[in-house]
């Protein structure tokens, strides 16, 4: 007997929604997409805060009691404070309810993928995908970037840029870094407005783009408020899927499963079925069916700060969020093997409200280590593992992402120096002037001030060392007819914000397939 679906996708955000409209255009693939959070069939029926995106009023990043939001909890550091994780559950997934900043790596970072033993992932590879998936509106006839795509990108003209942006642009020019008018060129580096899939303050998340047009196709169905509790096995051979929909166990079968449930539910959901490490599989009495170690292993984010200065009353941060982190600083820190293994994203925002809960008030730059070295894990519950994972970001476990954190704080203190940027800061206020002055303060303070950069990634990393999960094609490494593709797959965090990536991602594997 034929099962029902040829392919279930578990998981509709920046890679399962474009996998749904790539996967649906041949009339012979009846696909299943299964989303754990609310559908919205028409932008009519949206949240004015996953349509219109972040304006004045509080993101959904920023409600950890939002039901469009996981709302994890995680160790940030060793002993550290408990941070948030806000994480999409919703119809387009984190690209619903994220900062919308669209951000490519440089050309290092596939480069290095290809190192890893994935070699149809190098950026010479990866380009033409890049392309194929955007419409950018400032750069629309040159050989990096597309204008035939679903996602529109915009900068915020110079202009229209907010008096902080204009005065930290300029200070960091004064201090010697380069002027870099397009972030997305493979080999960008300096100061300069950063790309955002925000137009006209519309969201272009993946449900908008990619699925809204398409929802409707005979051979796609989208279930919602479902939540997929285990992949159904036989042997090393995945058959369909066990959800939860109105309280009801129900099993689902298909020809294959795709899950792009994300960093964090990819491999919890991979550990529920058997698939991981049989060590931690043993102590919560799951039996085993394929032993793969690095299931949950390598977690990678962008550890953050918030550097911070009082406002002067002569400045008052705009009133249209959508040009409050309106530029970034891409730069390589001293000694460093690795070109822009740093980013400051200015943040002119003097309230708490907008994106980041832990945000303190004023001027704001958000100081973040772009390529770290240390790793974490995202592990069962040890109560109940169909609870929330356990998450161990295991920031700064390394002197070199500290020394780089140090140096980040005392470049930031001399472009806040810059007597233009006091034209409208004060003082820093976080950290104080104590705290500059000795490494030992500053080491401890950056100990409990780090957050999430929200670029989760890494956990069921593709390539062919003890680690790997999936190879490059995506395909879970001992079993059939299972494959995994979303930010969970790479190898490495590149070094810029996650999302255009996972969206490159899901347009380059269906090619490999």
């Amino acid at each position: 007997m034929k099962n029902l679906f040829d392919k279930i996708i578990v998981g509709s955000g920046s890679a399962g929604s474009i996998l749904a409209n790539r996967l649906s255009e041949d009339s012979n693939n009846n696909i299943l997409l299964i989303e754990a959070g609310n559908d919205y069939s028409n932008v009519e029926s949206m949240p004015e805060n996953v349509y219109y995106g972040h304006r004045n009023v509080p993101s959904i990043a920023s409600l950890e009691s939002d039901p469009s939001n996981w709302a994890y909890r995680a160790e940030s550091t060793k002993n550290g404070p408990e941070i948030p994780i806000p994480r999409g559950k919703i119809i387009g997934g984190s690209s619903s309810i994220n900062a919308q900043i669209l951000l490519r790596g440089i050309r290092e970072d596939y480069d290095r993928w290809a190192e890893f033993g994935n070699e149809q992932w190098s950026f010479d590879k990866v380009l033409p995908y890049f392309i194929k998936l955007e419409n950018d509106l400032d750069f629309p006839n040159d050989d990096y970037h597309g204008k035939d795509g679903y996602i529109k990108v915009k900068r915020v003209p110079e202009k229209e840029w907010d008096p902080i942006h204009k005065a930290f642009y300029n200070s960091c020019i004064d201090f010697g870094f380069p002027s870099c008018p397009d972030h997305n060129k493979p080999d960008s580096t300096g100061v300069g407005a950063l790309g955002f899939n925000q137009i006209k303050g519309v969201r272009q998340s993946t449900a908008i783009t990619y699925l809204n047009d398409i929802r409707f196709r005979p051979n796609l169905n989208i279930k919602s408020n479902c939540y997929v509790k285990k992949i159904i096995t036989d042997k090393n051979k995945a058959i369909g899927v066990e959800i939860i929909s109105d309280s009801k166990s129900l099993e689902i079968y298909s020809d294959e499963v795709i899950i792009s449930a994300g960093a964090i539910e990819s491999p919890k959901l991979l550990l529920n079925s058997g698939i991981g490490d049989s060590r931690q599989l043993s102590k919560h009495g799951i039996e085993t069916i394929c032993d793969l170690p690095g299931v949950g292993k390598n977690l990678r984010d962008h550890p953050m700060t918030f550097i911070t200065w009082k406002a002067k009353e002569n400045y008052s941060a705009p009133v249209n969020n959508y040009s409050r982190v309106a530029m970034a600083l891409r730069y390589t820190s001293n000694n460093s093997n690795w070109k822009n293994d740093m980013i400051v994203y200015m943040d002119s925002s003097d309230d708490k409200t907008t994106f980041y809960p832990l945000a303190p008030k004023g001027i704001r730059a958000n100081l973040t280590l772009n390529l770290e070295e240390s790793s974490g894990e995202v592990s069962l519950n040890e109560s109940d593992p169909n609870l929330y994972p356990k998450l161990n970001y295991n920031y700064l476990s390394t002197e070199n992402d500290i020394n780089r954190f140090i140096e980040g704080v005392k470049i930031l203190e001399s472009i806040g120096n810059n007597k233009e940027f006091q034209k409208y800061a004060d003082e820093m206020i976080l950290p104080d002037t104590n705290t500059r002055k000795d490494d030992k303060l500053l080491k401890k303070w950056l100990h409990g001030k780090m957050v999430t950069g929200h670029h989760s990634s890494g956990t069921c990393k593709m390539g062919s060392d003890q680690l790997a999960v999936v190879d490059q094609s995506g395909s879970v490494i001992g079993m059939n007819n299972l494959k995994v593709v979303d930010a969970s797959i790479m190898p490495d965090c590149i070094r810029a914000n996650t999302n255009a990536t996972v969206m490159l991602m899901a347009e380059r594997i269906i090619d490999l397939w």
